[in-house]
């Protein structure tokens, strides 16, 4: 496939087969995904990778975020979206395999009498650190639908992110988002994308 046709057909999925992905197939897309630009090439980024019968503890855990996120879902969305979505959080849709993602935790204070300097002076390791792992993630949703997986991409886990912290044992990093990864079973319709997003300055 071109890369046009893989940006033009990776679909997030919520609905896998229950079929295992091979740890050796996991470790080629994060090697690969790995090459993403990153903010001073400080490459902040921590990976974990949860399957088997962890990933099942953790999906547990991932569940409790649903209820947070309801409420969102229903200003945005009518409220069929908003079952699919919810019964997805129920078991991450049989995903076999969840890849969480963190960065350094720093410390950080901002408000809005600060000028845009001093906003940017303050946040700038957090900011780039977390645009780094969104390059990261966009690489491995890619590379997995040109292998035939499926993925989605999550930030509704952070609510239940302390948790999760405990989960894995982590206590001086932060967590950004999940990806779930595995088999997809079934094949999403188009999602429309909006128009006039683009203005050109100067041409």
């Amino acid at each position: 496939m071109e890369l046009k046709e893989i940006l033009k057909g990776r679909r997030s999925i919520r609905k896998f087969k229950k079929d295992p992905v091979p740890r050796e197939v996991v470790e080629e897309l994060l090697e690969a995904a790995l090459w993403a630009p990153s903010g001073k090439n400080r490459q902040p980024w921590e990976i974990y990778v949860v399957g088997g019968e962890k990933r099942d503890e953790l999906a547990r855990l991932i569940a409790e975020s649903g209820k947070h996120i309801k409420p969102k879902l229903e200003e945005l969305f009518p409220e069929k979206i908003v079952k699919i979505t919810l019964q997805f959080f129920e078991n991450v849709g049989d995903a076999p395999v969840i890849i969480l993602f963190y960065i350094p935790k720093y410390e950080f204070s901002v408000n809005h009498l600060m000028s845009g300097y001093e906003r940017h002076y303050n946040e700038e390791n957090r900011i780039e650190a977390i645009m780094s792992v969104s390059a990261l993630v966009e690489n491995l949703m890619l590379l997995a639908y040109e292998r035939g997986l499926g993925t989605c991409w999550m930030t509704g886990p952070r609510y239940v992110a302390d948790e999760i912290d405990r989960f894995l044992g982590v206590t001086d990093k932060e967590f950004v988002c999940a990806v779930v990864l595995g088999y997809p079973d079934q094949n999403p319709p188009v999602p429309p994308r909006k128009t006039g997003k683009i203005q050109f300055i100067g041409f």
